[in-house]
């Protein structure tokens, strides 16, 4: 008599293994989303660092290009200067497979009104999936929900700049 295992033995291997696999693959495509997220908000910190310290040590957004600024996945020509005739200033940071769910411009500092350097954040309006859930964490929400005050020089009005942290601000992402 030969050994071997019997059919019903093998169809019972196939069912357990059908069932451990229907609960694994949510729980994997879970996973996958979460550290999309996680990217995502890294990303945006990093890119609010690295633009904080390129102004700081240089003074100036105008002529630079993105990929002088930072190293961050974004939607944008890396070679388009910034401040140049014609360029627009922001950026779309990429999550997930959704390219413009946070703009981000950089804006200097206007002496002509007395605004300070600021970072403007535009979060994409009926936002879904990754997107809607990045902007809902609790690490991004003070960028997307702050504001950047001053008094305007000219009229000396207080002026609000909504969606904005100021360069070298104490907003932080963790």
């Amino acid at each position: 008599m030969k050994k071997g295992f019997t059919m019903i033995e093998l169809i019972f291997v196939i069912v357990i293994l059908g069932i451990l696999a229907s609960v694994a693959i949510p729980r994997l495509a879970a996973t996958r989303e979460d550290a999309e997220i996680s990217a995502a908000v890294a990303n945006l910190r990093t890119l609010v660092n690295d633009a904080t310290a390129y102004y700081t040590a240089k003074g100036s957004f105008n002529g630079v290009k993105w990929n002088e600024i930072t190293n961050v996945p974004i939607k944008k020509s890396a070679t388009e200067a910034i401040g140049d005739t014609g360029a627009t200033t922001d950026a779309q940071l990429k999550v997930g497979k959704d390219n413009d769910c946070i703009k981000v411009k950089l804006v200097d500092k206007d002496t002509n009104t007395n605004a300070p350097a600021h970072i403007v954040f535009t979060k994409k309006n009926n936002a879904t999936g990754t997107c809607d859930q990045v902007l809902k964490s609790a690490p991004v929400i003070p960028y997307v929900d702050s504001k950047v005050i001053y008094t305007n020089k000219t009229n000396k009005t207080s002026t609000t700049i909504s969606s904005a942290i100021a360069i070298g601000s104490s907003t932080s992402v963790y």
